[in-house]
């Protein structure tokens, strides 16, 4: 039981993460899952797990870099080879000596081969890290491909030298020699394993076809089973499961795939399935290393062999030691590259590289495959270097996400599809056209003005994807900043009793769904405090209020509705709006004021129509769901008259459709429930 309740806690932080990473966009993602998992490792829950290395690289690690090994770009990493062969493992070897060295100068205490192990275990980057912190970022193509490739090879020289480092410190011998050998021999045997093994997948799927069995649901099994499998051969072999994992993923992403139906169902529903895994298995990574920064903090913190201060002081050290001979060494590599060719790499690429190199997953992984004993005698500075290991993963991960920006050309910005945007804006053309020349019912008027409004939500959300995080953020704060002009509004009219209790219920419920729908996943601290802090605070101040506007469900089925009393507090509410956009006129982006505004003015045409309940609820209504099938149509036309013309080609257009099928798809879903 103690077990199922863990697991059920781990899976409410994990979810809770992601919703907390789209709140706060500004915080990456595996913080927030650190800052968990330390929240958690202080409870009871975090005290009964046990942290298994190897069950971490089978469960975990196998699985994520087969992912990576599937959606990698081949062709883009095969043209920075030698530079990623060279990061993979030499700068994991230049790595090991540097760390293990520097630590070794100012704890001598600890045997060299242990210091030598940690410095094997920060060898390796963290691709998913780098991810994460690069999506934001505008990159050059040729330093995100290298990280990329980077992150798939480094993992495996990065263990494999941990794993000579810890025999070393076992058995007191060490060859450089046989090291190189038994590492090389590791990496091709690695690779073979993987290269079978999707021999045998592949013969096995053609078996399962001609015997007439092929089932979405065994074929999907085989697929998620395969890292898995993978990477026990190879270590059962005695060679790098890492790599056989890696080698598995890219050759899965190889193979040839036919146009069936079967084989599109089962594309569909495996990339949404191992998105998801991805997600989860990721987070658990960085929810272990809060866990253990907990576990591993208070021993050595309160430890009087060394002193805090000095502990600090070596964490930065080794950070600085890792960045500065990652950066000679990147330098020096591509120095001797420029002298044989004419390729040129500048010093902002450098610096890039240099600091895209986090450590996080694997580095994790390694430290704690350290023996507890050595020789029959306890290790006693284990807790030390797990402690040094995990504080030294933190600290790159936050240099990382501080330096980074200040060398990378700016915020991502998404390129907006032109062709997208004019598609949907005819949809609407002809929809309203339907409103002006055909004769609709008022239910049918509304329902087509309600299919309108969700196109212009499709184009709106289209342009939010081409702003950057920080024009994101500016969005959310301005429209946070309307609702709460527009709350304010309405409580003042109802505490001075200009207003009726049924019109103040409703138009609160008409905020929500016309303003609030707009909410994207980005969201400021200045954005929640307006809107969220607000809220909480009415509550606390006007219960009464609160708890009437929490009985709106029940109130707006009344036919006590007064829609010129709904138009005054539009209009009253209107006109603070304009004042205070005086105040901070040339602080608002005009695009996003005239769609804000547009989004009222919507709001008050439909105040107009004498059934104001059905436009809050027409959503709900089948004529709405006619209406909204009948524009997915006329959208699939239009899409068919681009193509005919030339004006897009046959990929985009398949990808427009792609996107109305799901939206139908769902649409009759919804209908038929």
């Amino acid at each position: 039981m103690e077990f199922i309740e863990l697991l059920i806690i781990i899976t409410m932080t994990i979810t809770f993460s992601n919703i907390l990473s789209k709140v706060m966009p500004t915080i990456p993602i595996f913080f927030a899952q650190i800052f968990l998992g330390i929240l958690l490792g202080m409870t009871k829950y975090g005290h009964e797990i046990n942290f298994e290395p190897e069950i971490f690289l089978v469960m975990i690690i196998a699985p994520l870099l087969f992912r990576e090994g599937e959606e990698a770009d081949i062709s883009s990493i095969a043209k920075n080879f030698s530079t990623i062969l060279f990061l993979a493992f030499g700068g994991v070897i230049l790595t090991l000596f540097a760390v293990g060295i520097t630590l070794h100068t100012f704890f001598p205490a600890i045997p060299l081969a242990a210091c030598l192990a940690f410095g094997a275990a920060l060898g390796p980057t963290d691709a998913v890290a780098v991810g994460s912190l690069a999506k934001k970022l505008k990159m050059p193509p040729k330093v995100i491909n290298i990280l990329a490739g980077e992150g798939l090879l480094n993992d495996a020289s990065g263990v494999t030298a941990f794993q000579f480092a810890v025999t070393a410190l076992l058995t007191g011998a060490f060859s450089i020699l046989n090291a190189s050998m038994t590492l090389f021999i590791s990496s091709i045997g690695g690779a073979a394993v993987g290269f079978v093994v999707i021999w045998i997948k592949n013969r096995t799927l053609k078996f399962i076809e001609k015997a007439a069995a092929k089932d979405v649901i065994s074929f999907l099994l085989i697929d998620l089973l395969l890292p898995f499998v993978v990477y026990v051969i190879a270590e059962v072999i005695g060679v790098s499961g890492i790599i056989a994992a890696v080698v598995a993923g890219v050759l899965q992403s190889r193979e040839h795939q036919r146009v069936t139906l079967f084989d599109a169902e089962l594309s569909n529903i495996s990339e949404s399935i191992w998105s998801t895994i991805g997600f989860t298995l990721n987070a658990l990574v960085f929810l272990f290393l809060g866990i253990e920064l907990s576990e591993v903090f208070s021993p050595v913190w309160m430890d009087r062999t060394y002193s805090n201060l000095y502990l600090l002081l070596i964490v930065l050290l080794v950070v600085a030691v890792l960045f500065i001979v990652r950066f000679a060494y990147i330098r020096i590599f591509f120095w001797l590259k420029e002298i044989k060719s004419d390729e040129k790499t500048t010093l902002q690429e450098i610096c890039l590289l240099t600091f895209g190199g986090v450590k996080g997953t694997v580095s994790l992984a390694a430290i704690f495959i350290l023996p507890i004993s050595v020789n029959g005698v306890a290790f006693e500075h284990r807790a030390l270097l797990l402690f040094l290991t995990a504080c030294v993963i933190f600290v790159s991960l936050l240099v990382g996400m501080l330096v980074l920006p200040l060398f990378s050309e700016g915020e991502y910005e998404k390129p907006i599809d032109l062709k997208e945007l004019e598609l949907l804006n005819i949809v609407i053309e002809r929809l309203q056209h339907k409103l002006a020349h055909e004769q609709l019912s008022e239910t049918e008027e509304i329902a087509v003005e309600a299919v309108i409004d969700q196109y212009r939500m499709r184009i709106w959300e289209l342009t939010a994807e081409g702003m950057t995080e920080s024009d994101q953020k500016k969005v959310q704060e301005l429209q946070a900043w309307m609702v709460t002009i527009e709350q304010q509004g309405l409580d003042e009219m109802y505490q001075n009793k200009e207003i009726s209790r049924f019109s103040y219920v409703l138009y609160s419920r008409l905020i929500d769904r016309y303003e609030l729908v707009n909410q994207k996943k980005y969201m400021s601290w200045i954005s929640f405090w307006l809107l969220g802090v607000y809220r909480v605070m009415q509550a606390i101040i006007h219960p009464k209020r609160f708890l009437a506007r929490k009985r709106q469900k029940e109130l707006v089925t009344s036919s006590k509705i007064n829609p010129t009393e709904l138009k005054y507090i539009f209009d009253a509410n209107t006109q603070r709006i304009r004042q205070r956009l005086e105040v901070k006129d040339g602080k608002a982006n005009k695009n996003v004021l005239s769609f804000l505004t547009g989004r009222r003015e919507m709001l008050l045409k439909r105040l107009y129509h004498k059934n104001v309940l059905s436009m809050v609820s027409i959503e709900k209504n089948p004529i709405y769901q006619k209406e909204l099938l009948a524009g997915y149509t006329l959208e699939r036309r239009t899409i068919d008259s681009f193509e005919r013309e030339e004006k897009i080609t046959p990929f985009s257009a398949n990808s427009y459709r792609q996107k109305v099928n799901l939206l139908e798809s769902f649409a009759i879903s919804k209908s038929t429930h």
